[in-house]
């Protein structure tokens, strides 16, 4: 009966996975997959890396590794970014790379308020591993029959988009916006009209400094921070608040929709904390389930390493702010 139940979760997590992309509960350690106007807000290179295993004790898991990286270009006020997705679910029964090129400008509306509009053009490719699916027709009584003769379709199966956002941000808050899979490309592997929806997300935040010293680059604060996703119907709202106290950071995070009816009031609580280096910030985090499946899913660990560049050299003394993110 327990290998019923999970292959019943696991099925129904197949199927909103077509509707729904991955996420990271560290979505500020992984700044570039919020939207194309985040290239380039800190002012100097940046190397992202980021790993998530969702729902560890199912046998059907969801593991996601990311890969970025962006600069900013005071000369032009530009910021651009590179990033790399590979996501496999149901246990790697299907597995998804994605590869993309974010671009931003800066525009200054005012005295420390700053407007940043982005684009962002990806490829990506699916591929299901048929071999560890199993099939109706290759059952006969107790005997299992290595082929079946359904007529599986072309396989992997590649597709470009398109996604756009718009950044505003001040010395002390920010805010954004941006709209996914604005190609509207059939992301199954049949020819049908199954089609990834539209992805709309808002996030920002406001950071309050208690203490700062400016010579060592030493800081103590409070961010508070959101982000709201809808897609496909289904809304999702993490918010929370981070604290600062060089070199350690920590972090608590609700995620649900108490306010929105017919939603899934209550999913997870996150716990995280990390580390910040002279260049290498470290930080992990845990989701706690207290949704329905709250014994059934194990959580997620998530780990995020970030390693910051030297400014570049040849840039303008002259800086026009960065976006008071957090850090992780």
């Amino acid at each position: 009966m327990k290998k019923i139940v999970t292959l019943l979760i696991i099925q129904t997590s197949c199927i909103v996975l077509f509707a729904q992309d991955p996420q990271f509960s560290q979505f500020y350690a992984a700044p570039i997959f919020l939207g194309p106007s985040m290239a380039g807000v800190a002012e100097q290179p940046r190397i992202f890396a980021n790993y998530r295993d969702q729902w560890p004790k199912l046998a059907g898991r969801y593991v996601t590794y990311a890969l970025s990286f962006d600069n900013y270009f005071d000369r032009y006020r530009s910021g651009v970014s590179l990033m790399l997705m590979h996501d496999r679910a149901g246990g790697k029964k299907m597995v998804t790379t994605m590869a993309g090129l974010n671009y931003s400008y800066r525009i200054i509306a005012a005295r420390n308020f700053f407007i940043q509009p982005g684009l962002s053009i990806q490829y990506s490719k699916r591929n299901i591993n048929y071999s560890s699916l199993k099939f109706a027709d290759q059952y006969i009584g107790n005997t299992e029959m290595p082929t079946t003769v359904e007529n599986l379709p072309a396989n992997p199966k590649g597709h470009a988009d398109f996604s756009s956002s718009v950044l505003v941000f001040g010395e002390k808050y920010w805010l954004g916006v941006s709209f996914d899979h604005l190609m509207k490309l059939n992301r199954s592997l049949v020819d049908n009209n199954r089609y990834l929806p539209l992805k709309a997300s808002v996030y920002g935040g406001y950071k309050i400094i208690l203490k700062e010293e400016l010579l060592n680059e030493l800081e103590k604060s409070f961010s508070l921070a959101f982000q709201f996703r809808d897609q496909a119907h289904m809304e999702q709202l993490d918010m929370g608040i981070y604290y600062k106290q060089h070199p350690f950071m920590v972090g608590f995070w609700y995620r649900g929709v108490p306010i929105i009816q017919n939603t899934q009031t209550r999913d997870a609580i996150t716990l995280l904390g990390g580390l910040e280096f002279d260049k290498i910030t470290f930080s992990y985090s845990y989701d706690f389930t207290i949704s329905s499946l709250i014994t059934y899913t194990g959580g997620a660990n998530e780990i995020a390493l970030i390693y910051k560049f030297e400014k570049n050299k040849f840039s303008r003394k002259k800086h026009y702010g960065a976006v008071p993110c957090p850090k992780f």
